[in-house]
């Protein structure tokens, strides 16, 4: 007989998964392969981390993984910014609507009626009339490196691994900021333990940030937009990359607050404490008693040793007395402390008073008979 369970898995591997087609090809092929192996697993792994979880209440964020959630939207919303096109350098084949193929008096023909030109403009110019080899290498690496690298160019065609050592440090400079922001707010000088935990892991996401698209750059394909007839068919991998690169910083630092969120308050990985840290934490207690006992010593001394203190000492005790004395005659207080008492079961006090004495005198005699006790006598 099925259960719900099964039902479920059975309804979303062979139902939910087939007709998930806006996936690539090849996700969509592994998934419907592997899905009804991986979902039964992945579910119970699920509930087991659920269940293996230590009952912690839920707390508010601690005041340290505030600081990280707030550099880390800071972030986030810097890497927002930055993917927007009005950072980026201007692309003038989708300014002017043109292919690769269009020739270059045409192209700038169509610039000069959508903007002014410049002194880059000018100088693109002069390199696309040179060579139709540039234009793929503009859509590549962007202007920078085609119009500032001068050591570039040659003559064999093997030019593009110097275009690409050329924009290197451009690529990987926003990649050692993002590393930056991440080994800060994963410290555990700003952030606490609760982040500190994280820190191998955020590390690990962005390196494979910037290997991932340095690896992608050096290994790119020139060619594949020389069969580009028209706009939508060109593949403008300088400014598609740098898009990605932001939204992927956007990504991983959302994906790490929300994970120190729920981790700092209990939803999710909470992690019992250790016994280190409530030792630590009885040791202050101590010695905040004890610095408290110390300062009502010498207070008291003081009190002892002055004349006038231990006189308005003497005055304020002389009084409580005289006025509880006259609370105490006052025959309403009289009344209520004959009706209490008359209410009061003076055998089971007398029982529990027996109790305690017995188990303190079983203490003493426990001590008294201990092999350290006849040790030490």
């Amino acid at each position: 007989m099925f259960s719900l369970r099964s039902l479920a898995l059975l309804v979303a591997s062979y139902v939910v998964l087939p007709r998930l087609t806006f996936l690539p090809p090849n996700l969509h092929a592994v998934l419907v392969v592997f899905g009804p192996f991986l979902l039964p697993r992945a579910l119970d792994w699920a509930l087991a981390a659920r269940a293996t979880r230590p009952s912690l209440p839920v707390q508010p964020v601690p005041r340290r993984v505030q600081r990280a959630l707030y550099l880390l939207f800071v972030g986030a919303l810097a890497s927002l910014g930055l993917s927007l096109a009005r950072f980026a350098p201007a692309n003038v084949f989708l300014q002017t609507r043109s292919h690769v193929r269009t020739e270059t008096s045409v192209l700038f023909a169509r610039l000069r009626h959508v903007r002014p030109l410049t002194a880059t403009d000018e100088a693109l110019r002069a390199k696309f009339a040179l060579s139709g080899r540039n234009r793929l290498l503009y859509l590549a690496y962007g202007p920078d490196a085609l119009l500032a690298c001068m050591w570039c160019a040659s003559a064999g065609g093997d030019d593009q691994q110097r275009y690409f050592a050329y924009s290197l440090p451009a690529i990987v400079v926003p990649h050692l900021a993002h590393l930056v922001l991440i080994g800060l707010v994963t410290s555990s000088l700003v952030a606490g333990p609760e982040s500190a935990r994280f820190r191998t892991h955020a590390a690990i996401a962005g390196v494979l940030l910037v290997v991932v698209e340095a690896w992608y750059m050096g290994t790119y394909d020139l060619t594949a937009n020389k069969a580009a007839v028209s706009v939508a068919q060109l593949d403008c991998v300088f400014w598609r990359v740098r898009l990605m690169r932001y939204l992927a910083f956007v990504a991983v630092d959302l994906g790490l607050a929300l994970v120190l969120w729920a981790t700092s308050t209990n939803r999710w990985l909470a992690q019992p404490v250790s016994l280190a840290q409530h030792l630590e934490a009885a040791t202050k207690q101590a010695e905040d008693t004890l610095n408290k006992l110390r300062a009502l010593g010498l207070l008291t001394n003081s009190v002892h040793r002055d004349a006038t203190l231990r006189g308005v000492r003497e005055d304020y005790w002389r009084t409580e007395g005289q006025v509880m004395a006259e609370v105490v005659q006052d025959p309403a207080v009289v009344e209520h402390i004959n009706s209490v008492m008359s209410s009061m079961d003076f055998g089971a006090l007398q029982g529990r008073v027996g109790q305690v004495a017995d188990g303190i005198l079983a203490g003493i005699d426990s001590l008294r008979t201990s092999p350290g006790h006849e040790e030490a006598i």
